[in-house]
């Protein structure tokens, strides 16, 4: 059953993992909850505008890969319930 993940791009149009929306549905395989190449920046971890210096890919945050069991934070009440319970 395909899940919303929130995205880390916080809702940036230019996001091709989410659309600028925050969320993207994402279907656990066989093997679970596992990372996948950033759509973004299609792994390379820099985004290159013509003219401008290369600046770190908003989407997975300069790393090429996006991690769905790793979501970012929605506030202070879920730190504490992931610091609890883990991340679900």
């Amino acid at each position: 059953m395909a899940q919303k993940v929130g995205c880390h791009c916080g809702g940036k149009p230019g996001c091709k993992l989410c659309g600028g929306a925050g969320r993207y549905e994402y279907q656990p395989g066989p093997l679970g909850w596992m990372p996948f190449t950033c759509p973004t920046c299609a792994g390379t971890r820099r985004l290159v505008e013509p003219g401008e210096p290369p600046q770190p890919c908003f989407t997975c945050g300069g790393t090429g890969r996006v991690d769905p069991a790793d979501p970012p934070s929605s506030g202070w009440a879920d730190v504490i319930r992931k610091a609890f319970f883990g991340a679900t």
